[in-house]
């Protein structure tokens, strides 16, 4: 019997407006709980500041036309660092993100053709999760397509 090991990824889950997305766990630099107004978070503008640093959002809702607005006062934020431009990005949660570790076989290559939607470009591939009787589709988020120097917009 072939003794084969299957590669995996760590990867960081969460849910937008009943879809489930993902990112590479090296692509987050945290998870923190979001400020309120009080305290630094300008949501209606689009960015939060966490101590120092201003994090700019990414308006996932909008950009996929998800026909949902994100939570008033999101419990949580998903910080990322665009290593491009030496930014802080967020995306704004109103569930805990989870941590998973999948095989790389199970994500499968989209077309990011530009003749498509622009918001297919933001993803760059899918997987089905399958546990008990729960079935996901997650969409990997496509850091370059996202932090490109013209962001593309629904």
């Amino acid at each position: 019997m072939e003794n084969t090991v299957s590669k995996q990824i760590k990867l960081i889950t969460f849910k937008v407006a009943g879809h489930w997305f993902t990112l590479p766990m090296n692509n987050i630099l945290r998870v923190v709980n979001c400020p309120s107004s009080e305290r630094g978070g300008v949501l209606s503008f689009g960015v939060i500041q966490l101590g120092q640093h201003t994090v700019q959002l990414l308006d996932l809702y909008g950009v996929f036309g998800l026909g949902a607005s994100p939570p008033e006062q999101p419990p949580f934020l998903l910080v990322l660092r665009n290593r491009y431009q030496k930014m802080l990005w967020g995306i704004v949660l109103a569930d805990p993100p989870d941590l998973v570790e999948l095989p790389v076989a199970m994500f499968k290559s989209i077309s990011t053709d530009k003749r498509f939607t622009p918001k297919k470009q933001w993803i760059s591939h899918v997987a089905v999760l399958s546990e008990q009787t729960i079935s996901r589709t997650l969409l990997v988020l496509d850091i370059k397509a996202i932090f490109q120097p013209n962001p593309l917009t629904a």
